[in-house]
């Protein structure tokens, strides 16, 4: 094959290519990016068999056709070059790349060895902006599980489509994060996919520019995923598993809440956490006569107290909770002020924004701790 095309271009689409190549895989080939050229474009592939990215950018290919070039090596020397026009020409066993006065040859494994993309599978796509995709991806995955003795259904996030409702989910069982999204079109039958948390990370991060990302499944298991906006395209593997009951740990009603400013309660949980000192990082909660006081202890640091102003409804609570879990639930909240609601002080608690998103319905579950 032979291809020129503009350094950024290039030197962009191997950049977040490389991201996804493992730099421990004991597979020669998957060290590599694929590079395609036809009909005036360039495709860009890379994968670790659990995420395969795909970015394409449009150059003068000259002679059609498909190579690799180690993706590391490749991807530091594009990305030292600067601004002008990249000379391409690339065979089974050998890449020769020009750059003005640059001349370059990278050794190149055969194209035909590397993985293939899955089929299209019959499952029906579905399309929504990808602000909102982003958004949803964002304010979900922080709750997902990082510990792999836990499984990787727990370290997945579920996508739920159900009609015109697409629903995310995440939990690692000491919390959940939902976002609930209207769809501008229904799909057919409700459908469940578990994607890795990373992946869907992944997905939402190499989209950053588009309007809409279509997403659709791929393989004839439907056993893949593919995110794709515009010239870029992020596959992943799914999750094969049961994913929890999510909805037998959100309390069907409640009997006290409280609506506090969202960055001052944030500020005050930080705060309190500095003293709180042990793993769990504990405050505690006390509702009573509109206020909110945060306390803390520890007998190496000393004790904490915090006192915020708060619409209260139903009887008074002592609750407690790990603050840093807290906060990270805050800071996801796309409200200026937080609405948590409760059952007891040993039911799980719900936190909602007071305010509706145009982006979507939130809303977290947090387990309180045992005072």
């Amino acid at each position: 094959m032979k291809f020129t095309c503009n350094t950024k271009d290039i030197a962009s689409a191997v950049g977040a290519a490389g991201k996804v190549v493992n730099a421990h895989t004991t597979v020669p080939i998957l060290s590599n990016v694929l590079l395609t050229g036809s009909d005036g474009k360039i495709a860009i592939r890379a994968t670790d068999l659990e995420v395969t990215l795909e970015h394409a950018f449009a150059a003068d290919v000259t002679e059609p056709g498909s190579a690799t070039v180690p993706a590391k090596l490749f991807a530091s020397y594009v990305g030292n070059l600067g601004a002008g026009v990249l000379e391409f020409s690339g065979s089974a066993t050998r890449a020769s790349v020009k750059c003005e006065r640059s001349n370059y040859d990278f050794l190149a494994l055969p194209a035909d060895e590397y993985p293939p993309l899955p089929a299209a599978s019959r499952a029906e796509a579905f399309t929504l902006p990808a602000k909102v995709f982003r958004e949803a991806v964002n304010g979900t995955i922080f709750a997902a599980s990082n510990e792999e003795a836990r499984g990787a259904v727990l370290m997945g996030t579920l996508l739920e489509l159900d009609g015109q409702l697409l629903t995310m989910v995440a939990t690692d069982g000491y919390r959940l994060a939902k976002w609930t999204v209207t769809l501008e079109n229904p799909v057919g039958e409700p459908t469940k996919y578990i994607v890795p948390s990373r992946a869907l990370s992944e997905a939402a991060r190499n989209i950053a520019g588009a309007e809409h990302v279509e997403v659709a499944a791929l393989g004839a298991q439907g056993n893949q995923l593919r995110f794709a906006a515009g010239d870029v395209a992020v596959t992943v593997r799914l999750v094969d598993g049961q994913y929890p009951n999510y909805g037998q740990v959100i309390p069907a009603k409640f009997d006290r809440s409280i609506t506090v400013g969202t960055s001052a309660f944030i500020a005050a949980l930080r705060r309190a956490e500095l003293v709180a000192g042990d793993r769990a990082s504990m405050v505690k909660l006390a509702v009573t006569n509109q206020t909110l006081v945060v306390t803390a202890s520890s007998e190496g640091t000393g004790n904490a107290y915090e006192e915020l102003e708060v619409e209260q409804h139903g009887e008074d609570l002592t609750i407690a909770f790990n603050a840093r879990y807290l906060v990270e639930i805050l800071n996801h909240l796309e409200s200026s002020h937080a609405v948590l609601e409760f059952l007891g002080p040993l039911s799980p608690a719900v936190i909602r924004p007071s305010e509706a998103s145009a982006a979507g319905n939130q809303m977290y579950v947090l387990m309180p701790l045992r005072q």
